[in-house]
């Protein structure tokens, strides 16, 4: 169950940062493979991004850069790290 629950942490992770990858390079939508996979995951990785986006903004208007991927990485780490610790138990 937790080696489950790592490997579905892990691919999200993944996708998010393919994600910031696709943030940096143009992809055209005619390119039916690339530009798949940018939509797909921006539809998987925008519900959790928005929001964080939303709380960043007062913080990032003189910035170019968009630290919301990585607040969202961190907070899948610190989440991940406490179910997995509840799913272990306390002495383990």
């Amino acid at each position: 169950m937790i080696r489950l629950l790592s490997t579905i942490f892990w691919i999200y992770e993944i996708i998010v940062i393919i994600r910031v990858v696709f943030s940096w390079v143009r992809v055209s939508r005619y390119s039916p493979g690339w530009a798949g996979l940018r939509d797909f995951t921006y539809a998987l990785t925008e519900p959790l991004l928005r929001p964080i986006r939303r709380r960043l903004a007062p913080y990032q208007k003189q910035m170019s850069f968009d630290f919301s991927p990585l607040v969202l990485l961190v907070i899948l780490w610190i989440v991940e790290g406490i179910i997995i610790h509840i799913l272990r138990g306390p002495f383990q």
